[in-house]
């Protein structure tokens, strides 16, 4: 499932708990549903080409898909375009998610 109303979002980012890496920061609160919930943020001004925006989104929702989260909300952030010179997206978004799983 997605996560799309900004209140929700908003109570990920007051309530909820964070984890970084060099790209992405991710943050997260258990919810009240029993389904797993994606929220997607990717700022115009950081990626600027649409169809790039939209293939890390893709990639997120593929990832966040086959880790099978339960009860979480969970909210991914760009913070440091850059670094995809040096390391794609797939192992960046994996990371992030698997450090997620550890915690």
């Amino acid at each position: 499932m997605r996560l799309n109303n900004p209140q929700d979002f908003r109570r990920c980012f007051l309530k909820g708990k964070r984890i970084k890496n060099e790209a992405f920061v991710l943050h997260y609160v258990e919810n009240n549903v029993p389904s797993a919930r994606l929220g997607v943020n990717i700022a115009k001004k950081k990626i600027r080409k649409a169809v790039d925006r939209n293939k890390i989104k893709r990639i997120a929702r593929e990832a966040f898909r086959k880790q099978k989260f339960e009860g979480i909300d969970i909210v991914l952030i760009l913070k440091n375009e850059k670094i995809f010179e040096k390391t794609s997206y797939n192992v960046l978004i994996n990371e992030i998610f698997n450090e997620l799983i550890m915690k």
